[in-house]
C-alpha cells in the first residue's frame, strides 16, 4: 500500500507541475493537487452509539480546473484522488456462524479498541468561485461540489482485555466490511490561498442494505467530516 501512494503522489506531481509550465495568458486554469485532513464523526446514531480516541481521514489527488466564463473566476473541478478513513466507536462488528453481527459495548473500559478502518478511491466534482487571476496565486475560493467514493477495502480490529466468559472476542480482525461500496456526499471547501476548511457530508447510508435489514438501529449511520483541505500548485 506504501508503494501505492508513493507512485501516486508522484503521478499527481508530475500532472500538476506540467500544467503550470503553460505559458501565462489568459486561458490559464487551477489545476491543483489536493490534500485533506479531517476529523470523521458517523451520525444519525443509535443513543447508546459513541465514539471514543480521534477518529480521522486524509485524501490526496488531483482536480482538473475547467473555466467557465472569460474571467475564469467562476467554473467546475473534475477529481481523481484516493483517502484512507479510521473510526474508533462502541460497535463492534464480529462474526458467528459465519455471518456479520454487531453489538454496542456499554463498558468504555471493556476494550482497548474497536476502529473501522476504510480505503477510497475519490471522484469530486466542484463548482467553483475565486478571486484569482494569472498572476495571483493568492486568492479568496468557495468550492461547492459533491464526491463519489468507492470503498476498495475496509476492516475491523477489535483488543479487549475482557474475560471470555464477557461473550467478548479479545482479539478479532474482519475484512471487506457490511459498508455500501459507494459512498456518495456533499463538500465545501472555502478559504484563502493554501488553507481552505473542508467539510463533507455523507447523503447515504455507510452500511449496505442487507446488513441494516437484520440491524434496523444503525439503518441511518452517515458520515461527516470537517478539517483542513491544501491546494498544492
Amino acid at each position: 500500500m506504501l508503494k501505492f501512494w508513493n507512485f501516486i503522489l508522484f503521478l499527481l506531481f508530475f500532472i500538476s507541475s506540467y500544467a503550470q509550465y503553460d505559458e501565462l495568458d489568459d486561458n490559464y486554469r487551477e489545476d491543483q493537487i489536493y490534500f485533506g485532513v479531517f476529523y470523521n464523526s458517523l451520525i444519525n446514531s443509535p443513543s447508546n452509539f459513541n465514539q471514543n480516541k480521534f477518529s480521522s481521514s486524509i485524501s490526496l489527488g488531483f482536480i482538473r480546473d475547467i473555466p467557465l466564463n472569460r474571467e475564469r473566476n467562476f467554473g467546475l473541478g473534475l477529481g481523481l484522488g484516493l483517502s484512507t478513513s479510521s473510526y474508533h466507536n462502541n460497535l463492534n462488528i464480529s462474526v458467528d456462524d459465519n455471518n456479520l453481527e454487531y453489538l454496542t459495548i456499554q463498558e468504555a473500559d471493556a476494550f482497548n479498541k474497536n476502529k473501522w478502518a476504510l480505503n477510497e478511491i475519490e471522484f469530486p466534482f466542484e463548482i467553483r468561485w475565486r478571486t484569482s487571476n494569472p498572476e495571483n496565486y493568492k486568492f479568496w475560493r468557495i468550492y461547492f461540489g459533491i464526491k463519489t467514493s468507492y470503498i476498495f477495502s475496509s476492516k475491523s480490529v477489535y483488543e479487549s482485555t475482557a474475560s471470555e466468559s464477557s461473550g467478548l472476542i479479545r482479539n478479532e480482525k474482519i475484512r471487506d466490511l457490511p459498508f455500501n461500496k459507494f459512498q456518495t456526499g456533499f463538500t465545501l471547501n472555502a478559504g484563502n490561498n493554501t488553507w481552505n476548511l473542508g467539510l463533507y457530508l455523507g447523503l447515504q447510508p455507510l452500511f449496505n442494505d442487507d446488513f441494516i435489514k437484520k440491524n434496523q438501529l444503525i439503518k441511518n449511520i452517515n458520515q461527516f467530516k470537517v478539517g483542513l483541505v491544501f491546494y498544492i500548485f
